[in-house]
């Protein structure tokens, strides 16, 4: 039984279990059976009802049966149910890696348990608020729609569920932490942050920010560059990402900044959904308790890279500003920093200092 695990899991993420079927091949069919039945009913031989060829065309999009892989043996899919029915580990992926990783469930339980554990970020509720949460922002888009807004907020409707919490493993880090992800999936945050998420994203600060690695060549490419190179990487950024005051950043970015065109939304209402969607929309944890998370973001909500964009390119503005000496290569992407300089400036503690007194203190 370990064997045949082991050579499943050694397949990794990316093996192709299920067959992607030929879906031209269906249609062709579909195409070549009402070409004769078209023909037969011209002869007089069928008759068809009018709906035949618009139930032809949908049934060719549809996919039917198994299209198991041949490399998944039956063997396999015995190993795999092995691993789902086994009470004693949990199986998860690695962090930005397409491996699997095997731990035991007591050691993920107690992995998670220490995340939420912290009370200035998590906060345990006796009680499911999400069609209370529902309500409040279907009374903001309501809101919103009464004052003019063009903005296609869509009012929610049906039944809605909290969010989930799992984590992957950083496999690359001491003692394998767990990244927490968050999915908002099935709430009713999620679809109003992705709009929020397309309505903010032109505000976003630019200034020391990349988004491919062209654009950091491109830079490169451009600046004279000096003998010292330093790459950098944000500390947990997504947890430590402080949200009421990302959120008054970003009213400031929206309706105060002289370069910004302000969308036709009422700041209370921009204000309340990005409060709605981040520090009162709750997730269920694997222990079986509700929570919110009232401080940081984390991966799974699709305001969380926008609010740590939003968050560093603030404090990077604040920094450079401030008639520091710049280095010759200042980039970012999300939270890891490029940085070049020359070997003879000697403020690097100062800058440090610079920099530290614009950020909130934090015990993590």
């Amino acid at each position: 039984a370990i064997t045949r695990s082991r050579k499943l899991l050694n397949y990794g993420l990316n093996c192709p279990i299920v067959s992607k079927p030929k879906s031209h091949s269906k249609r062709v069919e579909i195409e070549v059976l009402l070409a004769e039945i078209q023909r037969l009913e011209c002869s007089g031989k069928v008759t068809t009802k009018e709906s035949l060829q618009a139930e032809l065309i949908a049934e060719s999009n549809k996919t039917r049966g198994k299209f198991m892989s041949k490399i998944f043996t039956r063997e396999l899919q015995k190993a795999a149910k092995e691993l789902r029915e086994n009470s004693e580990i949990i199986v998860r992926r690695a962090d930005k890696s397409s491996v699997y990783v095997i731990l035991k469930k007591e050691d993920y339980m107690n992995k998670l348990e220490s995340i939420l554990s912290d009370p200035s970020k998590f906060r345990m509720l006796q009680r499911n608020p999400t069609e209370t949460l529902k309500k409040k922002i279907n009374r903001t888009i309501k809101n919103i729609k009464i004052s003019g807004s063009k903005f296609p907020f869509k009012k929610l409707i049906g039944e809605y569920k909290p969010g989930y919490l799992y984590g992957n493993v950083k496999t690359h880090k001491a003692e394998y932490p767990l990244r927490p992800i968050i999915s908002q999936i099935p709430s009713p945050a999620y679809q109003v942050a992705k709009d929020l998420n397309e309505l903010l994203k032109p505000y976003l600060p630019r200034n020391y920010s990349v988004k491919s690695a062209k654009e950091f060549i491109d830079i490169l490419s451009m600046k004279k560059l000096g003998n010292v190179i330093a790459s950098l990487d944000v500390e947990s950024l997504f947890t430590n990402v402080p949200v009421g005051e990302t959120i008054n950043i970003i009213m400031d970015r929206v309706y105060r900044h002289e370069d910004n065109i302000p969308p036709d939304i009422q700041e209370p209402d921009l204000r309340s959904l990005l409060k709605l969607c981040t520090q009162e929309s709750p997730f269920i944890a694997p222990n079986g308790h509700l929570y919110v998370q009232e401080d940081g973001v984390t991966m799974g909500s699709p305001l969380g890279v926008l609010f740590a964009e939003m968050y560093m390119g603030h404090l990077e503005e604040m920094v450079f500003k401030d008639k520091v000496e710049k280095p010759n290569v200042y980039t970012r992407y999300i939270d890891d920093i490029f940085i070049n300089a020359n070997k003879h400036r000697r403020d690097n503690g100062s800058k440090a200092s610079h920099c530290r007194k614009f950020v909130p203190e934090n015990d993590d």
